[in-house]
């Protein structure tokens, strides 16, 4: 099957949020293969004292009353920007709740109506009654009970069939989990984790969605989810989402493929006393932990793979790098037409992994684009804003942060890269950039930089693991893959549950 990745959860001036929906959309064709605009629309439960909620009160209810005048219009942008094959849409809308949490809605196509209801037993029974077959997804789990994180007791897998564990809220899979929760509406529970529902016995897959207000689907390092699907349009996706084959990343295209005698992610396995695993790997960057989590009433545990290192030695072979341009001061913007170029071997792949840079609501043409590619080059443009919180999550609006260029090269001996932008040029030999990165600035302190990573090779980014695994009769129900980077990116693989 083909990895697929997209964004389900992305906010715009629809609702409350920042930039049109087509702009979005436009951001979103350039590193997706899917997404979703999504409109805040209910609060059933929603705190009415007018001393510590009246902020909350004007801004959802205004909210919620600029998505009724703009529905109709999103859906018809939608459809018109749905092309099977090359982008994929999906209509949604999102329903807060304090005591059971916040869930968004989903359809596979056509129209959604707009319909409320006081439980997400209640939403989904009514939008059934509608003729639809939605998906009512929990997001920001890890919040407290009752505080808008997830309410195990009115929780339904069948409803639900994933989870999203990561936005730029930060991470609920667990507590040992990188990128604990750093808005406002509190820190991370515990008991709201997703790993303490699937030791309660629940079973459901993981996804990651940005939850961006800035109208910017898929920013970099908040959140996407991979899909494996057999083709690039709704009904695909729609299935391989209710299938839970899904990877759950801070970020990047981090692929994992893991089975257990042939169950792969979201899949049932029949317990046996000595079982086949297979994990392999291939991230962005080179790996620092592969980890295999198993668990079931007893608990969990948390299980490193065994990674070969790293070192500055140099042989021909495939080598991963980022380009990365923007820096300067906070707040700061900086405008890139930049060019990677390898000579003495072949560009495989590029990659771009952009993120908001700033722009008023009237602006439609996105800012970050590639302009040209072959198989020896990339050439793209990006505007940057200076906001080192926009890389590591924790904030809906004015994200920020730099904009990266992944190259993918197959390196001979005496290779180098060539990278121009913005009057800089740099220029090394893979053999130098396997020992350390390289950069400059463009001005004096604190002005605008561009950077070219170190260059990983693919035995630092990839792994290749095989193992006989001994599986305890009653107590393991579920075991899943977790991989974190050297660039600090995460991944999470959807469970495999054990009968």
């Amino acid at each position: 099957m083909n990895l697929y990745w997209g964004d389900l959860h992305a906010h715009c001036a629809v609702s409350y949020g920042h930039g049109s929906a087509e702009r979005a959309l436009a951001n979103a064709r350039g590193h997706l293969d899917f997404c979703s605009i999504t409109g805040h629309a209910f609060w059933p439960d929603m705190p009415h004292d007018l001393e510590e909620n009246d902020e909350t009160m004007i801004k959802h209810y205004g909210g919620f009353a600029k998505l009724r005048h703009f529905w109709a219009a999103l859906q018809e942008t939608l459809e018109r920007t749905n092309t099977p094959g090359s982008f994929v849409t999906f209509p949604s809308y999102e329903w807060h709740s304090m005591r059971h949490g916040d869930h968004n809605v989903y359809v596979s196509g056509g129209h959604l109506p707009l319909l409320d209801a006081a439980t997400p037993a209640d939403l989904e029974r009514t939008l059934r009654g509608a003729g639809c077959d939605p998906l009512v997804l929990p997001h920001h789990i890890g919040y407290d009970a009752g505080y808008r994180g997830i309410s195990w007791p009115s929780f339904d897998a069948a409803r639900s069939p994933l989870l999203e564990i990561f936005s730029n809220h930060g991470s609920s899979e667990a507590d040992d989990a990188p990128y604990p929760y750093h808005h406002n509406m509190g820190p991370r529970f515990g008991h709201s984790t997703a790993r303490d529902g699937l030791v309660a016995g629940h079973r459901f897959g993981f996804q990651a969605g940005s939850d961006t207000h800035d109208g910017y689907p898929g920013h970099y390092g908040h959140g996407r989810v991979g899909v494996y699907a057999e083709r690039l349009d709704r009904a695909s996706i729609w299935e391989a989402l209710r299938a839970r084959r899904t990877i759950a990343s801070t970020g990047a295209r981090i692929r994992i493929d893991v089975e257990v005698d042939g169950a792969g992610p979201g899949q049932q396995v029949e317990r046996r006393n000595e079982m086949h695993l297979r994990v392999l790997v291939e991230g962005t960057d080179a790996l620092v932990r592969v980890e295999w989590i198993t668990g079931g009433p007893y608990g969990w545990t948390v299980r490193p793979l065994p990674l070969g290192g790293a070192s500055a030695t140099f042989a021909a072979g495939r080598y991963k790098l980022r380009v990365e341009t923007g820096w300067g001061r906070h707040g700061t913007r900086s405008t890139w037409h930049a060019r990677a170029a390898v000579r003495g071997g072949a560009l495989i792949e590029s990659t771009p992994y952009f993120r908001y840079s700033g722009h008023d609501n009237a602006e439609r043409d996105p800012t970050e684009s590639v302009l040209a590619r072959s198989d020896t080059a990339v050439e793209w443009m990006s505007r940057a804003l200076a906001n080192a919180a926009g890389g590591a999550g924790g904030t809906h609006h004015h994200a920020g942060g730099p904009q990266t260029m992944l190259l993918d090269v197959d390196a001979s001996v005496g290779a180098r890269i060539e990278v121009q932008a913005n009057g800089v040029h740099l220029e090394a030999s893979l053999e130098e950039l396997v020992r350390r990165s390289m950069g400059r600035h463009v001005g004096g302190l604190s002005s605008a930089a561009v950077q070219v990573t170190r260059a990983v090779p693919e035995r630092e980014f990839s792994l290749a693991h095989h193992e006989r695994l001994a599986v305890s009769p009653s107590e393991t129900t579920f075991g899943y893959v977790r991989v974190i980077q050297a660039d600090g990116q995460a991944a999470w693989a959807s469970p495999i549950f054990f009968d």
